[in-house]
């Protein structure tokens, strides 16, 4: 039996998402809405596979994966997103989660999905192969960049994993504002997605 806890602040997509796993016989689903109780759930009760909404008020599903893992080393981690599955495929490179999944995807991708991850295996779209290519493209020089204190933030935001309207909650902006910045620092680092920007921030020690 695959034991799952699924992630959301949303009840209403708690409920569907649980929904999914009704008459399969080899897995069974609990839900959580408030993230800032998986830490006690995780030691008293820890699960086999955490399905893991990356974009939560207060906090995001990374940081939340990393809580998990701090305290369950063999926990499998599940991210899903409504938004581009391409910014966060720096976080498969980088070994801090076992799945990605888009909101959109179908119910048998999501169990196929959770069935190999558990037998130690990953799917992953072609656009992977392009990310992992464009890593080994040379890069720009280690120069100093001419970030704002602006800028500065909402490119942390990025590497925390934080979508548009959530950098925008936070620091106190329009989306369409972190949107005209995003752009900007795109242009500085000479990238067009997040998970390049991230890794890049990373790589010239833009963030702290």
């Amino acid at each position: 039996m695959i034991n799952i806890l699924i992630i959301d602040d949303h009840p209403i997509v708690l409920e569907g998402s649980k929904n999914l796993f009704n008459n399969i016989d080899d897995m069974r689903a609990d839900t959580e809405k408030n993230p800032t109780n998986i830490p006690e759930i995780v030691q008293k009760t820890p699960y086999d596979v955490y399905l893991i909404d990356i974009n939560m008020p207060g906090t995001s599903g990374i940081d939340v994966g990393a809580t998990i893992c701090s305290l369950q080393p063999d926990a499998k981690i599940i991210l899903y997103t409504g938004d581009q599955i391409e910014d966060y495929y720096s976080l498969i490179v980088e070994k801090k989660i076992h799945g990605l999944l888009s909101k959109t995807v179908t119910k048998e991708r999501i169990l196929r999905t959770i069935r190999l991850t558990m037998d130690g295996e990953i799917i992953l779209p072609w656009s992977f192969i392009d990310f992992v290519q464009k890593l080994d493209q040379p890069q720009i020089s280690k120069q100093p960049l001419l970030l704002n204190e602006r800028e500065k933030k909402i490119l942390q935001f990025v590497v925390q994993g934080y979508t548009n309207s959530a950098i925008a909650l936070e620091i106190d902006l329009t989306p369409r504002t972190v949107e005209r910045n995003l752009s900007q620092i795109y242009h500085l680092l000479n990238v067009t997605t997040r998970t390049e920007a991230a890794l890049m921030a990373k790589e010239l020690k833009l963030i702290d």
